[in-house]
């Protein structure tokens, strides 16, 4: 399309390049009539775009917004008239990308998510690497993890500017660093296997590297020090070497060190906020009285920003409290939610976005100015990264409105993201089987762990006797392939979960058919499964592996793609063991199959199943303990 660019010079010079990019990707930008885009920035929180025939007029507050409405403009060529005044709720709404769980993101996948948060209006990305970036005097730190180069980060932070979104560092300077510290460099640097010694000056040695290293490779001068979870702080080598002291203390004392070295280096800092309420109350994080008294507390130093995270709960008082209790230690607040795609292998959708409402409702009130959609990845980025879409898009969304309007919200994610959302909301079923879609408040996670469950051993089966899972992943199946039609553009994600949803279909009550073949000396039974199931569930898992690895390759670097490649090629591996050792059975080499005498035990203290009390999650995230009995991290 051609196009005129007019307004304040200097205004048209902040948007050109990012406009010129995003008119040859956009839908409908490709109209032959020439268009006329007119763009003035104000000081009111405020964006208004008007469309006239080939005219656009774009007023609004910074170049972020801009893009958001030329967005909405392009998707409405065809209209002969358009027009939308939305509010500016929150003057910095940013999204965090995890590059700690093993997925580290390609270059030219963090510019795509960048052109898309240009589309949502969102002017904020945080690159969260523990030791994924580089610090050239430590070569083993994000060694074989496929880290960023000073260069890499450059590149992006460039490619963000033209869209005027802040590329900010979000790093770890206490807690959270076990992959760095593992290695022989790391040895005099903790105090527990995850945490720096407090005190010890060769600690803060390496932080000034860390942070150097940030300060040449970023160019804005805000960093997110981390600085959370840290629940051992004190109680290792730090214990044994100068006694017990209260966490508080030494946060306090972390705190004045790291910050000396941010000073000196011209860099702002932030830190999650859960160490200083935790420290203070030794309680939960969550776990304040709505009274609570915070003038005795130890409060951070006042250049040190506070960011009070928050996924998990559904009821707006909480937030409230929270973050009266967040002002109280600090001028300088924000806050962060999460787009749940932790749950497993799928994305928890219903509590993303039950979580979400409540919590911009409270920061609204309470005026934060900043908030940040987090994606973490956690136990090894199983999840592919696109299911992250709905959870973005809707704190994008709820930064322009005062609620969420469904009807609004399914028509920006398709102009953004380039997707269906109904079709998205059709993964929100692989963990809601037992709460029904868009319930499952405690984040069960069902797909995880029958995906891994070794059903020779039955672990888990004890939760599902009664129901008709192949009946539910088939049906899933069905769906997962209608939207890969009706969401071409996201065919490989929707593929691969089709696939996951057939392996389940057969999988997920593999054990107890196994078992209840095995107690009715069923034999019969037992030979179909060994010719028949076990064999469709290899193929179908076959298939999802291949496709999971085209995701990742597409998405991220290599690093960090074996683990998952040796946690699905164990479930196939499994499966060839189990034929293998139902076959000696039935054959007679074997009288019988002790793994299969073993009595099935509840592994989670709940009631029921089907519609569980929701104060009784059935969430098991880690691998390790969903895959055996046994001792698999602690062998020596």
């Amino acid at each position: 399309m051609q196009f005129l660019l007019t307004g304040d010079p200097e205004a048209v010079r902040r948007v050109e390049k990012g406009t010129r990019i995003l008119m040859e990707e956009i839908e409908g930008a490709d109209n032959e009539e020439p268009l006329c885009v007119t763009v003035y920035f104000h000081d009111d929180e405020e964006l208004h775009v008007k469309k006239k025939k080939g005219e656009v007029s774009i007023e609004c507050r910074e170049p972020a917004h801009y893009f958001r409405a030329l967005n909405w403009a392009l998707h409405r060529m065809k209209d002969e008239t358009a027009e939308k005044t939305e509010n500016v709720y929150f003057p910095k709404n940013g999204f965090m990308l995890d590059c700690s769980r093993n997925s580290v993101f390609q270059v030219d996948t963090v510019k795509k998510v960048i052109r898309r948060l240009a589309k949502l209006g969102m002017n904020m990305l945080m690159l969260y690497t523990e030791e994924t970036y580089e610090v050239p005097e430590e070569p083993y730190f994000g060694a074989y993890r496929g880290r960023y180069s000073q260069e890499d980060i450059r590149e992006m932070d460039a490619y963000a500017g033209l869209f005027g979104i802040e590329l900010v560092p979000c790093i770890q300077t206490l807690a959270h660093l076990r992959n760095a510290l593992k290695w022989p460099m790391g040895e005099p640097l903790k105090d527990t296997a995850d945490i720096l010694m407090v005190g010890e000056e060769k600690v803060y040695k390496f932080i000034e590297e860390m942070l150097t290293s940030v300060r040449d490779s970023f160019s804005t001068r805000k960093v997110h020090l981390g600085m959370d979870e840290a629940a051992e702080l004190g109680l290792g080598r730090y214990l044994k070497k100068n006694g017990y002291r209260e966490s508080a203390k030494l946060m306090k004392e972390h705190c004045t060190r790291v910050l000396a070295i941010c000073k000196k280096l011209g860099l702002e800092p932030m830190i999650w906020s859960d160490m200083y309420i935790t420290s203070n109350t030794g309680k939960g994080y969550y776990e304040i009285d709505a009274d609570t008294d915070t003038s005795q507390w130890e409060k951070p130093d006042k250049d040190l920003g506070l960011i009070y995270w928050d996924y998990y709960n559904k009821n707006v008082e909480v937030y409230r409290n929270m973050l009266r209790v967040h002002k109280a230690l600090t001028d300088r607040v924000s806050f962060a939610g999460g787009a749940w795609i932790w749950n497993g292998i799928a994305p928890n959708y219903g509590r993303a976005f039950r979580c979400t409402a409540s919590a911009l409702e409270a920061c609204r009130e309470y005026h934060v100015p900043q908030i940040i959609c987090t994606a973490w990845m956690d136990n090894g980025s199983e999840t592919p990264l696109d299911a992250v879409w709905p959870g973005v898009v809707l704190f994008a969304h709820l930064g322009f409105h005062d609620k969420e309007e469904r009807e609004e919200l399914s028509k920006e994610f398709e102009e953004c993201i380039g997707g269906r959302l109904e079709d998205f909301w059709q993964l929100d079923a692989f963990d809601s089987l037992f709460t029904g879609v868009g319930q499952n408040i405690t984040s069960d996670n069902p797909s995880k762990y029958f995906l891994y469950e070794d059903a020779m051993l039955g672990m888990f089966d004890h939760h599902i006797q009664g129901i008709d899972t192949e009946d539910y992943y088939r049906k899933l199946a069905e769906k997962m392939k209608t939207c890969a039609k009706t969401s071409p553009a996201f065919t490989e994600l929707f593929r691969f979960y089709e696939e996951l949803a057939l392996v389940l279909s057969k999988k997920m009550d593999l054990g107890i058919r196994i078992k209840e073949a095995y107690d009715k000396k069923d034999k019969q039974t037992l030979q179909q499964i060994c010719s028949q199931d076990i064999p469709y569930i290899i193929a179908h898992l076959h298939e999802m592996k291949l496709l999971r690895e085209q995701l990742w390759m597409r998405d991220a670097r290599p690093f960090g793609y074996e683990l998952l490649d040796i946690k699905l090629g164990g479930v196939l591996t499994r499966l060839e063991s189990h034929r293998r050792r139902i076959e000696s059975y039935l054959s007679g080499s074997i009288s019988r199959l002790e793994e299969l005498e073993q009595e099935r035990l509840p592994y989670f203290t709940v009631d029921k199943s089907m519609g569980h009390d929701p104060d009784q999650s059935m969430s098991e995230n880690r691998w390790h303990f969903i895959v055996s009995g046994c001792c698999l991290m602690d062998t020596i």
